[in-house]
């Protein structure tokens, strides 16, 4: 059992070594997901993220009215005001970090 445990660690090591270094430089570069990021943010960011979170908030408002509670209210609020200021705000964390 313990030759098993070593030869699992040499071959972690071994692909540690082998594929991190390109991993590595996948964060830096990465031009060929470009288009994806673009798509994803002008999703969120435009007309289809605004209205998911307009349609979230009148759901949890609708939901809260329907229990007669407060909460779902004010979740689906918060979830409508998170999903047209979230993607601005995430997109402003990532971009200022500097790793």
């Amino acid at each position: 059992m313990l030759c098993n445990t070593r030869s699992y660690a040499q071959l972690s090591i071994a692909f540690s070594a082998l594929f991190l270094p390109g991993l590595a430089l996948a964060a830096t570069t990465g031009g060929e997901f470009q288009a994806f990021y673009d798509f994803i943010y002008g999703a969120a960011s435009g007309y289809l993220g605004r209205g998911l979170a307009i349609t979230g908030g009148v759901f949890g408002l609708a939901y809260g009215i329907g229990r007669g509670s407060a909460l779902p209210a004010v979740l689906g609020i918060i979830l409508a005001i998170f999903g047209v200021l979230g993607p601005t705000i995430i997109n402003a964390l990532f971009s200022s970090a500097t790793i």
